[in-house]
């Protein structure tokens, strides 16, 4: 379990990134300001936003980029429709104009991880057209092309890349953060890039692995796919997707779109452009929110649209993800048969993305911020609560029977949940985190209101507790009861 981080570190910001992909799931649970930790559930509740993807897409904009510097945009596609609203801040001297559906006109943004959405498509075109397998190795589509690959990584597959189920490494030679990670993405070349495979040192000795997100991983899928066609990463998402679904401005060089890009933010810092070459399958795409609209609506029309087969294909889930589930390269939330909700986040030095599509409505949606810190969070939650309702109407319950369900509960070698009682409430908090209050909602039942968030206690032999659900946003973990949980301070 990952909870949305309360500030973002640019010289972490890949590190960031993968643990945003569980934002969605138990975003700030316990984790807002000190000031809200304890505050009575009827005062949560009424701090609630009614924000959905039926909202202006102007007040989602302003709600998004909060008090940072920047611009946002924000596409929604509705009814067949879409519409895009925006966010300056400083305010421009002079009234902007209206963000047009001519993507000539839209301000270009870096969409991050994002990028990886269109390395799961490419792959799913090569299994559609019978190229390449799911099931098939590092080692057996890089022979005679690549040498040196050690025999662990070789055997790794093409699911479990597109999945990071691959024991990958976030990134190459043991890089995790600071300047030699932006020095390692800008620098590495195909030449580079295949050297370090050489060394590379998988997270356990043999895939798969439990999901843990991987730049390197993902990259290697785009150079891998641009082997076996004999071209460049980028000249396959031209020729396979953009140019047939006519998105002029999602692009690699910028060319002559470069007075295009919104200026670049880390909080009140101006960042440089992220351009890379070897990683570019990971995250180095530029687009507008028109274009991101026009791929939607490519996805959103399935096998009969202009992506043909391979726009179902990606979204097939292939494995489980904290929590939830991941197609090709796709996050999926909500229940198999079900209400579905799919998605990717994407975050830079300078740009913070959000991608989501909804089938079941029709509905998409895109958040491209030229600020890294742009508060994306109230906008993700309240999609999350209204796709995925639950009850926040409190019933009471005996003070007595609080007892049975404290204690702590594992969910990760990292992470768990502890739950004490005070006052007669119900208190919970994450490994690390200060604690929030529980709303009763029924038997063994109980909810935070302001994230949509339902915890579930189970029983076992002897009617005694021994484990907790906790759902959110269409996803859900698991937690076993290990030991006793910390008293909560007095106030």
């Amino acid at each position: 379990m990952r909870l949305l981080p309360p500030a973002l570190s640019t010289d972490m910001f890949p590190v960031m990134r993968r643990r945003w992909f569980a934002a969605w799931l138990l975003a700030p649970l316990l984790a807002g300001s000190a000031a809200a930790q304890l505050q009575p559930p009827q005062q949560q509740q009424q701090q609630q936003q009614p924000l959905s993807l039926a909202s202006d897409p102007a007040v989602l904009a302003k709600t998004a980029l909060g008090a940072e510097r920047g611009t946002l945009v924000i596409g929604l596609l509705r009814n067949g429709k879409a519409s895009y609203g925006a966010a300056y801040n400083p305010e421009p001297l002079s009234p902007p104009r209206p963000i047009e559906p001519n993507s000539a006109e839209q301000p270009m943004f870096e969409i991050g991880s994002v990028t990886k959405v269109f390395t799961g498509l490419l792959l799913a075109q090569a299994v559609e057209r019978g190229d390449l397998k799911l099931d098939d190795t590092v080692g057996k589509v890089l022979a005679g092309k690549v040498q040196g690959v050690p025999p662990a990584a070789a055997a790794v597959t093409l699911k479990q890349l597109v999945t990071h189920t691959g024991c990958m490494p976030v990134m190459a030679d043991g890089v995790t953060g600071g300047a030699p990670l932006a020095e390692q993405l800008r620098t590495f070349d195909r030449p580079m890039f295949w050297a370090a495979l050489s060394r590379i040192k998988l997270t356990a000795l043999a895939a798969p692995c439990e999901a843990a997100y991987s730049n390197f991983g993902m990259a290697l899928l785009g150079q891998i796919l641009a082997e076996r066609y004999n071209t460049s990463w980028g000249e396959l998402v031209r020729a396979r997707i953009t140019e047939p679904l006519g998105m002029n401005d999602t692009v690699i060089p910028l060319g002559d779109k470069a007075s295009r890009m919104a200026p670049a933010f880390a909080g009140d810092r101006r960042q440089p452009l992220l351009d890379m070459i070897a990683y570019a399958p990971a995250s180095a795409l530029r687009s507008t929110a028109a274009d991101m609209m026009t791929f939607s609506r490519a996805v959103l029309a399935g096998a009969s649209g202009p992506l043909g087969p391979a726009a179902a294909r990606m979204l097939t889930p292939l494995a489980h993800y904290e929590g939830a589930e991941i197609g090709y390269a796709v996050m999926v939330r909500g229940p198999e048969g079900g209400r579905r909700t799919y998605w990717h986040a994407g975050l830079t030095e300078g740009y913070r993305t959000l991608w989501l599509i909804a089938p079941d409505t029709g509905e998409a949606l895109i958040v491209l911020s030229s600020n890294a810190r742009a508060p994306l969070q109230p906008v993700m939650l309240a999609i999350g609560k209204s796709r995925y309702p639950v009850s926040t109407t409190e019933v009471p319950v005996d003070p007595k029977r609080l007892e049975d369900y404290k204690g702590e509960y594992r969910i990760s070698k990292t992470k768990a949940l502890g739950f004490t009682v005070r006052n007669g409430r119900l208190l919970v908090r994450e490994t690390g985190r200060g604690y929030n209050a529980l709303v009763p909602t029924g038997t063994d039942r109980f909810a935070v209101a302001t994230i949509g968030a339902q915890i579930v206690f189970q029983r076992g032999a002897e009617n005694a507790v021994v484990g907790v659900t906790l759902a959110q946003g269409g996803s859900q973990l698991e937690g076993r009861r290990v030991g006793a949980a910390v008293d909560a301070p007095q106030e």
